[in-house]
């Protein structure tokens, strides 16, 4: 039940996103300061939507690598100090 949910929920999303696409498919310019580009207005939003996931995953990833260090140093903080629980 819960995947046929989870199915139609990405499908309806699909189905918005194409719309989407379609209704804004008119030609903008970009410019990056060397060159300037044109490309459809959907293709757009659509690289700088996966730009952002992408620096969103690469700022959690730090974050995670940063909280493994923190983690394997007070463990071995842990194991080099005497027991006092014995």
């Amino acid at each position: 039940m819960m995947r046929i949910l989870v199915v139609s929920f990405f499908g309806l999303i699909a189905i918005i996103a194409l719309i989407f696409s379609l209704l804004n498919f008119q030609a903008v310019e970009i410019n990056l300061y060397i060159t300037t580009i044109q490309m459809p207005l959907a293709l757009a939003l659509t690289i700088e939507l996966f730009a952002g996931i992408f620096i969103g995953f690469l700022a959690a990833f730090m974050h995670i690598v940063k909280l493994k260090s923190q983690y394997k140093s007070l463990n071995r903080k842990v194991e080099n100090s005497p027991n006092q629980f014995d």
